[in-house]
């Protein structure tokens, strides 16, 4: 739980996923290459291939993105810039499958949520 005040603080940006892949030494990872409006792309890793999702669903889609978070290392991998917005399918179950938020297609790249 975090407070009101301590939301205010949560950046997050509509980006595009131009590169997705999975991650070999992992069941569980994909590292998605997200243009958020930046000079360079991000990559922000995902743990949600146990849930069935495929590189290939992410790829050229927009979702929402938390963008002020430290690079946190993932395996062996490089540095997750970021964390992708979901939301639990089923509030009852704790194995219940992220759904993403994706924007309306019009939305610019970078585009903060208030």
């Amino acid at each position: 739980m975090i407070t009101i005040d301590q939301f205010k603080e949560i950046e997050m940006r509509v980006g595009l996923v131009v590169e997705a892949g999975e991650v070999i030494k992992s069941t569980k990872l994909i590292k998605l290459t997200v243009d958020i409006g930046e000079e360079k792309p991000r990559t922000i890793f995902t743990g949600v291939r146990t849930y069935g999702y495929t590189p290939d669903y992410f790829l050229n889609k927009k979702f929402l993105f938390v963008t002020n978070l430290e690079p946190r290392k993932m395996l062996d991998e490089q540095y997750s810039q970021g964390m992708i917005l979901a939301v639990d399918s089923s509030a009852s179950s704790e194995q219940a499958k992220p759904v993403f938020i994706s924007p309306v297609e019009d939305v610019e790249m970078g585009s903060k949520v208030r």
